[in-house]
């Protein structure tokens, strides 16, 4: 199923070695990305309210990044057609209104349903002793 999101908040593309730091979740929704697996500098992206999310390895997202409407490189995307809400409304067989997240890297993708948008934060990470 082809995707069609753009680019939210970073306008600087991440490269092929970006991953998912962590996620936490309290009630809000806090994830951090690492630019490059091989740094300790990433963003973190936070939503108040999130009405669901789910992690997976980009393996089972392959689909997504092979259609035009993909921005590549980008961390944090705004999906409009395609993406998890579309296949949850196939399932369920009814159109929901979702706004639906999506924080990509090469290594774990987060997708997030929330109706409001992330705040996004340039984060350096304490180097592990």
């Amino acid at each position: 199923m082809p995707i069609t999101a753009k680019p939210f908040g970073c306008q600087e593309q991440f490269d092929w070695g970006a991953d998912i730091h962590s996620v936490a979740y309290d009630g809000g929704l806090s994830i951090r990305v690492l630019r490059n697996r091989n740094r300790d500098d990433g963003v973190e992206v936070t939503f108040t309210h999130v009405d669901g999310f789910r992690l997976l390895d980009e393996v089972p997202l392959a689909e997504y990044w092979i259609g035009e409407g993909f921005p590549s490189g980008y961390p944090v995307l705004e999906v409009f057609d395609g993406g998890w809400a579309k296949e949850e409304d196939e399932r369920l067989g009814y159109t929901q209104s979702l706004r639906e997240w999506l924080i990509v890297t090469a290594g774990a993708c987060v997708s997030v349903f929330s109706k409001h948008e992330p705040e996004i934060h340039d984060v350096i990470w304490p180097a592990k002793i």
